[in-house]
């Protein structure tokens, strides 16, 4: 399976992202969506990819009540929700 060097927000899923930083095993950037906030995502555990689903799909929102788990998009493996990072502004949106 083919995966793609596109890398999801964790915050929101977006794929408006600036990669600053790409390797097997992590990768971090900035969400344009999330008003250029920081986030470190980690590969999907069954294919490495970094398309996964962000918190709810909608540009700078994070879930209200998390889910365990994220869908990749690359190959449909349901992972980890992970942390993405410190909220500048918690609760603001």
């Amino acid at each position: 399976m083919e995966t793609t060097q596109q890398v999801f927000c964790v915050r929101c899923g977006s794929a408006d992202t600036r990669v600053t930083r790409l390797d097997p095993t992590s990768a971090e950037g900035t969400c344009f969506r999330c008003d250029n906030k920081p986030f470190h995502a980690t590969p999907c555990q069954n294919c490495g990819g970094f398309r996964i689903d962000g918190s709810s799909g909608v540009p700078g929102i994070r879930f209200e009540n998390p889910p365990e788990n994220v869908k990749c998009q690359d190959c449909g493996h349901r992972n980890p929700l992970r942390d993405p990072g410190p909220e500048e502004t918690a609760g603001a949106l």
